[in-house]
């Protein structure tokens, strides 16, 4: 399964309803997501494609890093080796690339690995992984924007509430009165039996999320508090999951085994949240995912469902998988509903196919 060619290419995609307001964007927001695409074919014809994405810059040096530093560590591999080839990009690497982009521009290289390996096995991924469950609980995140109104948000959420998906996430931190107020009014109007969890981006000092989180557990019942924190700060999130009923969830800004192994062992979080796309890949992801089964710790991946939807069907200690369908134009196929859970595409891999048309409208310029 020798690897004979590898095309990457960057994409800009708008994110529908829109990540950022109108006064956001003047900010410097962006409402748009820079997307890292690779193909990597193999000699006997078997095409892998893979993603990466990053949300504030970073495009060309993604690309460029693809192009000019991994791809040459891979060119002529087995394309099964995932293993071999991780080991190999990490000790290359090492002076500049444990964390942060090269690891990102790797992810969309590991994850079209994987899709290369279930389509040579003539097996979906998530039969390849397990093969655990058919369908997967998810809740929807793009429907909550910190810019949307409780009005907003309902009318966005309603049509998902309606199949009975598992419930949304709102985001909050912004101001802790405003929160108070705006999750209070979406409470009341959304009734008590809608799951609710409250996503504050870091936004939050440790006094005041141990204030919140009071309130949020008290008042509002949510199913939980994530990364009330910046993510830096272990030894606060380890006194708030210790000091709050509600569960801590985090790991979303986290790029390597070592630092959700620090999390752990310090009590730092009550629900691990990786992203596929941050960590190296599918890969590592999966050894991240086996040790917080080691950990009891629940995993419920961040965004990214058309990859998360094979780990949660997979894998046993996936609870949920969050729903953000921002790379659902990309695809010819996507992840769908069926009684309230996400089910994944039909066919080998991933499952997916690219949109030639939507490469060709949302290249970056």
């Amino acid at each position: 399964m020798q690897i004979q060619e590898i095309k990457f290419n960057l994409l800009s995609i708008p994110t529908t309803p829109a990540r950022a307001s109108a006064t956001e964007i003047a900010s410097g927001r962006n409402d748009k997501i820079t997307t890292l695409v690779v193909k990597i074919r193999t000699k006997s014809g078997i095409e892998g494609i893979g993603f990466a994405y990053s949300l504030q810059g970073g495009g060309k040096a993604m690309l460029a890093i693809g192009q000019e530093d991994l791809a040459p560590l891979i060119l002529n591999e087995n394309a099964l080796d995932n293993e071999k080839l991780a080991s190999k990009v990490y000790w290359r690497t090492q002076t500049i690339g444990r964390t942060g982009l090269v690891q990102q521009v790797y992810s969309a290289i590991d994850v079209a690995l994987w899709d290369i390996k279930g389509k040579a096995a003539k097996l979906p991924l998530h039969k390849l992984l397990g093969g655990f469950r058919e369908s997967i609980p998810a809740y929807i995140s793009h429907t909550g924007w910190l810019w949307m109104s409780v009005g907003q948000i309902i009318d966005l959420s309603k049509p998902f509430l309606d199949q009975g998906v598992m419930g949304l996430k709102v985001k909050v931190g912004a101001n802790p009165q405003n929160d108070i107020e705006r999750i209070s009014n979406l409470r009341e109007a959304m009734g008590e039996n809608i799951w609710l969890a409250v996503d504050a981006n870091e936004r939050y000092d440790t006094g005041t999320a141990l204030a919140m989180g009071n309130f949020y557990q008290d008042e509002i019942g949510v199913g939980w508090f994530e990364e009330p924190i910046t993510c830096e700060n272990i030894k606060g999130h380890s006194y708030l999951a210790n000091n709050l009923d509600i569960p801590i969830a985090s790991g979303e800004m986290l790029f390597s085994r070592e630092e959700f192994h620090n999390y752990l062992e310090k009590g730092a979080m009550d629900i691990a949240q990786p992203d596929i796309t941050r960590l190296g890949g599918i890969t590592n992801t999966l050894k991240v995912i086996h040790y917080c089964e080691s950990q009891n710790i629940p995993v419920s991946p961040h965004l990214l469902p058309e990859l998360a939807v094979h780990l949660g069907c997979g894998l046993p200690q996936i609870t949920s998988v969050e729903y953000m369908p921002w790379f659902e134009p990309l695809f010819n196929e996507y992840p769908k509903f069926k009684e309230g859970k996400l089910i994944p595409p039909e066919g080998p891999g991933l499952g997916l196919s690219l949109s030639e048309k939507a490469i060709n409208e949302y290249i970056a310029s």
